[in-house]
């Protein structure tokens, strides 16, 4: 019975088999305890891997930063015109009609960003940032507070802000608000020699000329369009030229044209069709840009008037 006892224990009793004391002293013995864990992790790692190799071993391009000559920036629709030219005294000496002008094209056009005050407190410009200009406060001011200043960003506007250009706006009106602006604080005087740079840089005692402003797509289009019809009129009056040979006109053509198809293009690209005395000048000056041998300018100008004839009435 003793016996058995002895076998129950050596069989149930760990601390006599293992010595756990003894563990610490030669570590290495706890290798056959983790050992499992390690298969385990390993086991799940390599049927991750496996799962997702396909994603795991994609290659990725890396980011590339797009050419900027390949950006166009489009731009709105605007009629051109005249703007009228500018009494220069008004900007020394401002009236008080130009002054309450310049009032009402304030609170129409700015105080909704600006403020009725001038204080940059407008309920428009609550979401922007950097913040409307405050009138009233001297610091800050990105193209500076004299008067030239001032018209240049109402002429150009400020880029990265919401302040945008209002070069649309007659020069007096401009003018108007700006002089309006400095009745909020005090602004530094307007000298003479400002006043002559300001009238150089904007050409405001002249008048400036506004051209039409159409989008870029547009004008892509139109130039497609007057190209096709271009070649379209330039393929007509070489049939013509053909069809023809005995004109007088057409055998001058023939026999003064280094290049026929140019001779019709340039014809037709050129605006030489306007008139008889712009065809005998251009010809004159540059007979081979315009497809012409040198000899044509020798011609008499009744010849020249036949050739002028034959293209105009091929061209139609």
């Amino acid at each position: 019975m003793e016996q058995k006892r002895k076998i129950w224990k050596s069989t149930t009793s760990w601390e006599d088999e293992i010595k756990f004391k003894d563990l610490l002293k030669n570590p290495i013995r706890l290798f056959g305890w983790i050992y499992p864990y390690f298969v385990v992790i390993f086991l799940i790692l390599g049927i991750f891997y496996v799962k997702n190799l396909t994603q795991i071993s994609f290659n990725e391009q890396p980011g590339v930063v797009p050419d900027s000559s390949n950006i166009i920036k489009e731009i709105p629709f605007k009629k051109g015109g005249v703007m009228p030219a500018v009494d220069l005294s008004i900007i020394q000496k401002p009236s008080s009609d130009l002054i309450a002008q310049g009032r009402k094209l304030f609170e129409t056009n700015c105080s909704s960003c600006h403020g009725v005050q001038g204080m940059g407190d407008g309920p428009a410009g609550a979401a922007l940032n950097p913040k409307p200009r405050n009138f009233h406060s001297n610091d800050g001011w990105v193209n500076g507070r004299n008067f030239g200043d001032m018209y240049k960003t109402l002429q150009e506007g400020i880029p990265n802000s919401g302040m945008a250009a209002y070069e649309y706006m007659p020069p007096k009106d401009r003018i108007a608000i700006i002089q309006y602006v400095r009745t909020f604080s005090d602004f530094p005087e307007v000298t003479a020699e400002q006043l002559i740079d300001l009238d150089n840089t904007y050409k405001l005692s002249e008048g400036v000329v506004q051209p039409n402003n159409i989008p870029v797509e547009v004008a892509i289009e139109k130039i497609s369009e007057e190209n096709e019809s271009i070649a379209a009129k330039t393929e007509q009056a070489l049939n013509k030229l053909t069809e023809n040979p005995n004109d007088e006109g057409a055998l001058l053509v023939n026999k003064f044209s280094l290049d026929k198809k140019r001779v019709f293009v340039s014809f037709l690209k050129g605006n030489l069709n306007r008139s008889f005395d712009q065809f005998i000048k251009t010809v004159s000056s540059e007979p081979d840009q315009l497809g012409f041998s040198s000899e044509i300018i020798g011609l008499k100008q009744t010849d020249l008037k036949k050739i002028f004839d034959f293209l105009t009435k091929a061209a139609g």
